[in-house]
């Protein structure tokens, strides 16, 4: 891959992490400040404990994401104005953070909450991994395994439930708030691992461990809140996630376990050759 591409690609990434940070920042703001004394049962002057915890967790979201963001476009400010070019690889590790710190904000609903215009903002972030799993393929890494990876995240970016109120029987009530607080408290930061490996890596984690605790966690809060309404969203993308996990591991380690068959030969050949030109050198 060129140097020229190597750039644009480099470019893309870093612009759609940003405009995730700036779109969802923009709506969830606008939430919080709109919210207060409107937003029916969403309201703070609803006095429902939730809200309280809802906006609670997306104010320190914000303030939290927002100083981490702000600091990341400070440094490629400043690599922009000193002449010198601001590589995505060397600073994966704190856009990721500051992505999914900002993930909780996005993960609780509130007044105003504008779902397309979140859609808009996670699509920019889903664009950066796509850009990722171009970079892979056409540095010569294998296609399969980066796209497959994508694929695999996206879903499970999508069975993280959002939390929302119930007015359900109280016996059910306290039990589902519990579970959707934990799902989002749990998950999220499983999503940002996965973001943040492949970003550097360009492959997903594929150990059970996510997956299992996706399914229990998300089938918790569809299943509590089954007699009041069924979360379609969140059941269809658990299920295709289990699904792209279950199809996607076997080919994985078919083509791994090929890679380092391949990896292995190319050593033990140099090795040979190095010991020939060893004895022709005696």
């Amino acid at each position: 891959m060129t140097e020229k591409r190597k750039r644009i690609l480099n470019l893309l990434t870093i612009a759609g992490f940003s405009l995730y940070f700036i779109i969802l920042f923009s709506e969830r703001l606008a939430a919080v400040i709109l919210s207060p004394t409107h937003g029916a049962e969403y309201a703070l002057n609803a006095k429902l404990t939730f809200n309280y915890i809802a906006y609670a967790v997306t104010a320190l979201s914000l303030a939290a994401g927002s100083v981490l963001f702000v600091r990341l476009f400070v440094m490629v400010g400043r690599s922009l104005r000193g002449g010198k070019e601001y590589l995505f690889e060397e600073h994966a590790k704190e856009w990721c953070v500051a992505a999914t710190v900002l993930l909780f904000g996005g993960m609780m609903h509130t007044g105003f909450t504008l779902a397309g215009v979140q859609f808009v903002s996670y699509g920019f972030l889903i664009g950066a991994m796509i850009v990722k799993c171009v970079a892979c393929c056409m540095s010569g890494e294998d296609k399969t395994v980066a796209i497959l990876s994508v694929i695999y995240i996206t879903l499970f970016s999508m069975s993280i439930p959002v939390c929302y109120i119930s007015f359900m029987r109280l016996a059910l009530r306290v039990p589902f708030f519990i579970s959707e607080f934990l799902a989002v408290l749990l998950l999220v930061p499983a999503f940002g691992w996965q973001l943040l490996r492949y970003m550097r890596r360009g492959v997903a984690d594929f150990t059970p461990v996510i997956p299992c605790a996706m399914a229990l966690l998300s089938g918790a809060v569809v299943a509590l809140q089954w007699t009041e309404d069924v979360n379609l969203f969140v059941l269809i993308f658990a299920v295709l996630t289990l699904v792209c996990y279950c199809a996607s591991v076997p080919i994985l380690r078919k083509r791994l376990s090929h890679t380092g068959s391949l990896l292995s030969k190319n050593k033990e050949g140099s090795m040979q050759e190095e010991q020939t030109e060893g004895e022709e050198q005696k």
